[in-house]
């Protein structure tokens, strides 16, 4: 059996409010029209989204910042002001975003994993196996590497990088970890999730909404849990998971291509709907074989919160959850909008500060389509 030993979530100290943001879209470096500023505006108070937190302080571009006190390269990225190395800080290379990625996405994942450690008590010998995981970029020596060493992890007897899993890449590595213990290739796993997708922020006038929406929605954070194989009362216990992979058209509907200047992320229209398509078609059948009952009400309900839409689309199943059901994730949002894989963590470790329910389960979907699905049983 596999339990979860703790969880902990670390993000910037940077916070982009909505209002925040939209300054940033007005400024003059962007070229947006009016009609799409309007456009921008009606999408962000209807979001539910009040901020997020960001690698890029930006407001470094419409206050007269101290270059003294901010020094900044592309080859040593400040903390605080990671794009005033770039030749044009509003429109960094794919090159200069990739520095400025890797040196935020490390900062990020060890301040999660060393916060893990020192909650849980748990000694560096003790972790015998590490899985991380990220969408947002590409570095090597991959996060499943460099980890061990700068956190010196000295009996590790085996590492995964599960990387490009989308928002449902938390369950990926819960799944992996929960494997890794029942073979008895190691008996403590260390899980850490990240993703910086404010770093790809784009100005590119020709990007239609569809593309913009991701500038609106996602933020930056880090998430880890610690698996363990020792039975501890109060503890939660990994359940098998389930996959629901969707076909055909729907593969487009999530789609993170390469440009010039960073990555472009797209968010189709149809998304939403073919999710909740799928999902009202095999509602019933996944609630009896996860959660072991038709009761919604004995559950603790940890959606990803991918946006106010997809959430919007549970309250419409049948039977449906309510806002009161979806209330860790609503507040995940709220207050974080869209981390990518690290966001169900930050809804796992609001759940079991306070606890309410002896079953939980998780949910979320990513590119493909898929959702992602494993209950958790309170010991």
């Amino acid at each position: 059996m596999a339990f979860i030993k703790g969880v902990f979530g670390a993000y910037p100290r940077n916070y982009i409010t909505k209002d925040d943001l939209m300054k940033l879209f007005e400024h003059k470096s962007f070229n947006y029209s009016q009609e799409k500023l309007q456009t921008i505006k009606k999408i962000l108070s209807s979001m539910n989204v009040q901020g997020r937190p960001t690698c890029v302080n930006f407001k470094q571009f419409w206050e007269d910042l101290d270059e003294d006190k901010c020094p900044c390269t592309i080859e040593r990225p400040s903390t605080d002001n990671l794009f005033r190395g770039a030749q044009d800080p509003f429109n960094p290379t794919m090159g200069e975003r990739a520095v400025i990625w890797e040196a935020a996405v490390k900062d990020l994942a060890l301040k999660a994993a060393k916060g893990l450690l020192a909650k849980t008590n748990t000694n560096t010998d003790d972790v015998e196996c590490i899985i991380t995981n990220t969408s947002s970029g590409v570095m090597l020596p991959n996060l499943s590497t460099w980890l061990p060493q700068q956190l010196e992890l000295s009996n590790i007897k085996c590492n995964y990088s599960l990387d490009n899993t989308g928002c449902g890449g938390a369950i990926t590595c819960l799944d992996v970890a929960r494997s890794t213990i029942l073979s008895g290739r190691a008996r403590s796993v260390l899980v850490v999730t990240v993703d910086c997708s404010t770093t790809h922020m784009n100005t590119d006038d020709e990007i239609d909404m569809e593309g913009i929406l991701p500038n609106l929605l996602f933020g930056d954070g880090a998430g880890a849990v610690l698996i363990t194989d020792e039975k501890e009362e109060g503890l939660w216990e990994l359940n098998e998971p389930e996959c629901l992979l969707m076909t055909g058209e729907t593969a487009s509907f999530i789609n993170m291509r390469t440009r010039e200047n960073g990555y472009y992320l797209n968010l189709s229209k149809d998304l939403v709907p073919s999710l909740g398509q799928a999902l009202s078609q095999n509602w019933s059948r996944i609630l009896k074989n996860l959660t072991k009952t038709s009761d919604i009400e004995e559950v603790e309900w940890l959606v990803h919160p991918g946006g106010k839409a997809i959430l919007d689309t549970f309250t419409r199943l049948d039977p449906p959850l309510s806002h009161d059901h979806l209330q860790h994730s609503l507040k995940v949002m709220g207050e974080k909008g869209n981390l990518v894989s690290a966001t169900l963590l930050f809804v796992l470790e609001l759940m079991i500060s306070q606890p309410n329910k002896n079953v939980a389960c998780l949910i979320g979907p990513g590119p493909g389509l898929e959702v992602k699905f494993m209950s958790l049983s309170r010991v």
